[in-house]
């Protein structure tokens, strides 16, 4: 098995979309978290479950200040773990505002956020209340709401260590306070998530999980774990996963993953889809597409419109392909946004 196709072949299994898995909790990707920017999680757990559930589960701001679900019990710890590794790190997260001592400059906004957000609230209620308690180099004048109020990736990467999460049966973002909420007093546990990173996304390096952490590379490396195995230049793996690299199954699966999907959000693009022009397809900032993943390939992109009860999936090949293996991942895309039926163009 040539390099690449081991890794995608490792991939593949590690997504675990086989679908044996039963409790979505047991999924590895819930290690790192399941991004919903764009109502995506639900359709990522159904490539991966035969019954897409995201009861229980808690949704907050995140990894690079994104709204992703987690496992209820893992938040203070994530909130440890996502604490900044350093001023520049910190100043970097916060998306580079005029500030040298990030560190200190963070720590007073998750404070203070904290503080002001001791009862269900909606975030515009959180950030009139937040904005006066902030060094002014955080905020700024915001056309659409013709208001000066923290700036929003402040804000987002504030969320988590302040013991925040979302209450997802709200329309408009409302905050709920975790139980015993404590502000973390430096990083612990980055190394732990670099892990888990490589376990789902790996073989990789610093760059790479810097990319997806939105943290710098310098920092990364100072915080890089100890015990991993270096599989390929400058591409680790934790010592625990190195049998499942060197010896992957053949993949034997076809899925239309949604955007922002997790096996998507790796950060070594040119290895999932090595085409320059198709990665321009498949990763469009604006009117983001789903992608056509045969055995861990992207083959082409998807998109879909709802008509009355059914979900009309147009596919869009990158090369001449068999639709009829994906009849049945469009019902189960159908199911997991609520509605009765599907239909493939």
């Amino acid at each position: 098995m040539a390099d690449r196709e081991r890794v995608i072949a490792y991939r593949v299994a590690a997504h675990q979309f086989d679908r044996t898995v039963a409790e979505p909790s047991a999924l590895r990707v819930f290690d790192l978290g399941v991004q919903d920017s764009e109502r995506s999680a639900l359709p990522a757990l159904a490539a991966r479950l035969e019954s897409p559930d995201l009861a229980g589960c808690h949704l907050t701001w995140s990894v690079r200040g994104a709204p992703h679900w987690h496992r209820p019990d893992a938040l203070p710890k994530l909130a440890a773990a996502l604490w900044p590794l350093g001023d520049a790190d910190a100043v970097t997260r916060m998306n580079r505002p005029p500030v040298t001592a990030g560190l200190a400059v963070f720590r007073e906004v998750v404070a203070a956020l904290k503080a002001v957000v001791d009862r269900p609230m909606t975030k515009g209620e959180a950030s009139a209340r937040l904005t006066p308690l902030v060094p002014p180099e955080v905020t700024g004048w915001c056309r659409g709401c013709r208001a000066t109020h923290v700036q929003d990736p402040v804000f987002r990467i504030a969320v988590l260590p302040a013991g925040l999460r979302f209450d997802p049966a709200e329309k408009t973002v409302t905050f709920v306070p975790i139980p015993d909420r404590r502000i973390p007093t430096a990083n612990e546990g980055f190394a732990d998530l670099v892990a888990d990173y490589l376990r789902l996304h790996g073989p990789a390096g610093p760059s790479e999980v810097a990319g997806y952490f939105g943290a710098p590379v310098r920092e990364v490396k100072a915080g890089w774990p100890d015990g991993l195995v270096e599989v390929a230049p400058k591409a680790w793996l934790p010592a625990d996963r190195v049998d499942a690299f060197e010896n992957p199954p053949e993949p034997d699966v076809a899925r239309l993953l949604p955007p922002l999907d997790p096996y998507l959000n790796a950060r070594d693009r040119d290895l999932l889809v090595p085409d320059k022009a198709h990665q321009k397809e498949v990763w469009r900032i604006l009117g983001r597409p789903g992608a056509i993943m045969v055995d861990g390939e992207v083959l082409g992109i998807w998109r879909a419109k709802t008509t009355g009860g059914r979900l009309d999936v147009t596919l869009s090949p990158f090369a001449p392909l068999d639709t009829a293996r994906f009849v049945d991942e469009a019902r189960r895309l159908a199911a997991a946004r609520g509605l009765d039926s599907a239909r493939i163009s």
